[in-house]
């Protein structure tokens, strides 16, 4: 069966939105995620998870830029 690439394009942009809203509270300060090990304190792990979004917002983009370009024949 072949593959429907514009149905693959309409869920990669819908990842990508998913990504850009978890990402926007991380950005904006209302949200901060940590992490504690046993026994040590608190530690902020929010700038990483930013940094980590932006990556796969970035590689998803790389996604669908390949298969708008190369794989959807209008």
């Amino acid at each position: 069966m072949p593959i429907d690439w514009k149905a693959y394009a309409r869920g990669v942009e819908a990842d990508i939105a998913q990504i850009k809203r978890d990402l926007a509270p991380l950005e904006d300060g209302t949200m901060t995620i940590g992490e504690r090990e046993s026994g040590s304190d608190w530690r902020d792990v929010t700038p990483e998870t930013i940094a980590r979004y932006k990556q796969n917002i970035a590689t998803y983009e790389a996604i669908l830029k390949d298969v708008v370009e190369n794989r959807i024949k209008n």
